[in-house]
């Protein structure tokens, strides 16, 4: 039985206006493209305001969809409003220098925070502050 794994997909957390796109082993071209054109429309449709791109298990970017990243969509993003963008480190060494390349292009250019983290739970975690109930978390106040 052959079971298609999905390599790109989005979660929403609304009481946090958090998007968190994931992302696994080597995404082609057209899904990697639209899936962060949907992200942007979802992002505007929702008026959220945190991401987390989830890219732990994640192989390279190719070099055409690096450059279409910084070239197209960046512009798009930036418009969003945008305020924490969390990255998860990927364990794939040519994803992390495609992914810390295009950030440091591009980061000039980019008024929210951006912040890498090594765990998913760390990143969410970040990525939630300020926004929304956090009692799900078993905090307290006195």
């Amino acid at each position: 039985m052959d079971v298609t794994v999905p390599r790109f997909w989005l979660e929403i957390d609304k009481p946090h206006r958090l998007l968190v796109l994931h992302c696994q082993g080597f995404v082609a071209s057209e899904v990697y493209r639209e899936g962060l054109l949907e992200a942007v429309q979802v992002t505007r449709k929702e008026y959220l305001r945190n991401w987390v791109m989830d890219t732990k298990h994640m192989k390279v970017i190719r070099q055409v969809d690096q450059q279409w990243t910084m070239q197209s969509w960046f512009s798009q993003f930036k418009l969003l409003g945008v305020r924490r963008l969390g990255i998860v480190v990927s364990d794939d060494i040519f994803n992390q220098m495609a992914i810390s390349g295009m950030v440091a292009t591009l980061r000039p250019d980019f008024s929210g925070e951006v912040e890498y983290f090594q765990g998913y739970n760390s990143a969410l975690f970040w990525a939630r502050e300020g926004e929304g109930d956090f009692s799900d978390l078993g905090l307290f106040s006195v």
